[in-house]
């Protein structure tokens, strides 16, 4: 039987390059070589285009990106590789680019009654004068954010108006980005991630993030070590959690693989926001899901890549 020829991407143009080698790395450490002819595509920190004749000039089977944020995850590469009549692993061009967004994924959870925390959108270019009211109503303090931000870079807390305009003008500046300003909820704070073969839709194990501040950040991540294990909440809120994490999946039409991020305050759940493409490193989330529910992330990588195949 020959083996399938698989693409990895891997690198990209965004803010979370690095953490996408990384999570490139673990694929490869992971994947089956008996199994797949496998070809590394790094793309660039640019706009140079090169790549995109070698890709055509191999023409993989499928794709599996461990691309991270901006064009990669926001549904330019779905749309370019379904242009190009490449199959690949993962959530397409709608489904990326809703989740990317996280006013409109908010949007889309909120009209169909789950709960995420208040918040302040405010575009680039515009002041936070016009929103000081809504801001006092909602009260502080905020978690501030880049709207098409990942890996927690840019995130930061702030407690009064004067701090909050400094972190909105370094978000716009630094990343040219528009603003989410949230109620910042201290809570529990775990992920869910859901992920379907050619069975159906599965709910792995609920992970509870162990940050050492108040937020999950970017060393937490990928820097500490292991930060999240099997959360010990009541088996009827991990049940939440779950039916939650599938329903946001399906409204946001996702596909193959999701992360769903939440805070738990009592026994109020909000969602933070939802990833199609979440690390994949060896101290993610989602592989770390994987073994808590008794499969190998190698197994996940294989039933994901053969739903696919199977579906072409």
């Amino acid at each position: 039987m020959s083996k399938i020829k698989l693409g990895i991407l891997a690198g990209g143009s965004s803010i979370e390059r690095e953490v996408s080698f990384k999570s490139c790395d673990n694929v490869l450490n992971n994947l089956d070589k008996d199994k797949y002819d496998i070809h590394i595509f790094p793309l660039p920190n640019d706009q140079e285009d090169k790549w995109i004749d070698e890709l055509v000039s191999i023409n993989p089977d499928i794709i599996v990106s461990t691309l991270h944020g901006g064009l990669g995850e926001n549904g330019s590469m779905q749309g370019l590789l379904h242009c190009l009549n490449i199959p690949y692993v993962g959530s397409k061009v709608l489904a990326s680019a809703l989740c990317m967004d996280k006013k409109s994924t908010k949007t889309v959870l909120e009209a169909n009654h789950i709960q995420t925390a208040r918040d302040v959108y405010i575009k680039r270019g515009e002041s936070i004068a016009l929103y000081v009211d809504e801001i006092r109503q909602i009260g502080f303090p905020l978690i501030v954010k880049p709207n098409r931000g990942g890996s927690s870079i840019g995130i930061t807390i702030v407690n009064d108006l004067t701090e909050l305009d400094s972190a909105v003008n370094n978000i716009v500046e630094k990343y040219d980005d528009d603003v989410i300003a949230e109620k910042f909820i201290q809570g529990r704070e775990v992920t869910c991630c859901v992920f379907e073969d050619k069975d159906g839709i599965k709910v792995l194990a609920v992970l509870e993030v162990n940050k050492k501040g108040d937020i999950f950040d970017y060393s937490d991540k990928y820097e500490n070590g292991v930060s999240s294990a099997l959360t010990k909440m009541p088996l009827f809120m991990q049940d939440m959690v779950k039916v939650i994490s599938e329903k946001a999946f399906k409204l946001l039409k996702c596909k193959d693989y999701a992360c769903v991020d939440m805070i738990i305050q009592e026994e109020q759940i909000y969602v933070i926001e939802v990833n199609t493409l979440p690390g994949l490193t060896a101290n993610s989330l989602l592989p770390m899901a994987c073994r808590s529910y008794g499969m190998s992330f190698g197994e996940f990588l294989n039933k994901v890549i053969e739903k696919n195949i199977n579906d072409k």
